[in-house]
């Protein structure tokens, strides 16, 4: 923040470029004041600061916050204690304004998760053969797989094949019977029952913000991949996938 004031000789008013500066703060502000009251089905009554506690509170992925908090102050001072229309007590700077600018674009049109996230997922069923799972495995360098099957009268997701999984599958299947394992023989059904009994995976639409999904790979360590459907429905086929990875490599 510039506490440079105006040059005497302007007249106390500021050039054109500096008040395109103050401008574009001060309406970046109003519109991130804007999207949070209708977010939180809030009115004018509840101070900015005060909307920015309970929308970080009621979403732990959003992380502009602490910015927000510090330039509340900058805001008020450019609003309420400026000395004429065109007389301000300072200016913010380029990368002050660029940054609250960049914070409500992200509000207001946050990255979804397709097209980010549209791949192939290659879906198995209970019937597959763990030779064909492992082809498969091989020629696409893939990791995880949802199986398909019917439940209650639909084809829903009934689970995720791991490379892990598999791993411990198969060496508990060679360690307790001492002989190889006939591939061909064995079906997805078996491994998947060998898989942890915990949930490892969830569905997501394809609409949701990239942040908010990513941001629960942190919150749930045992969270493997997040399957999108357009609706986040688990009867859907997925068109994208989410992993442990994909969080690693992420960049906006």
């Amino acid at each position: 923040m510039s506490t440079n004031k105006p040059n005497p000789a302007t007249h106390n008013q500021l050039n054109r470029t500096e008040m395109d500066i103050i401008e574009r703060f001060i309406g970046a502000f109003n519109a991130i004041d804007l999207h949070l009251e209708k977010a939180l089905h809030t009115t004018h009554n509840q101070s900015f600061r005060s909307l920015v506690d309970l929308y970080a509170k009621r979403n732990k992925w959003w992380k502009d916050a602490d910015w927000l908090r510090v330039y509340t102050d900058l805001r008020n001072i450019l609003v309420h204690d400026k000395v004429s229309a065109f007389e301000y007590p300072c200016i913010p700077t380029q990368t002050t304004v660029e940054r609250v600018e960049r914070i409500r674009d992200e509000l207001l049109h946050p990255e979804r998760l397709l097209p980010r996230f549209k791949k192939p997922v290659v879906v198995f069923a209970m019937e597959d053969s763990m030779s064909h799972v492992l082809r498969i495995m091989h020629r696409e360098h893939y990791s995880h797989f949802p199986v398909y099957g019917e439940k209650q009268g639909k084809q829903s997701c009934l689970g995720l094949l791991t490379e892990n999984g598999i791993a411990r599958w198969l060496a508990e299947k060679v360690c307790n019977e001492m002989s190889l394992v006939d591939l061909d023989k064995e079906s997805v059904r078996e491994v998947l029952g060998r898989e942890e009994p915990r949930q490892n995976f969830h569905f997501a639409p394809s609409g949701a913000p990239v942040r908010e999904i990513l941001h629960q790979f942190h919150d749930n360590p045992y969270l493997e991949a997040v399957l999108i459907t357009p609706h986040g429905d688990p009867h859907a086929l997925p068109q994208g996938i989410i992993t442990r990875r994909d969080v690693m490599e992420y960049r906006e």
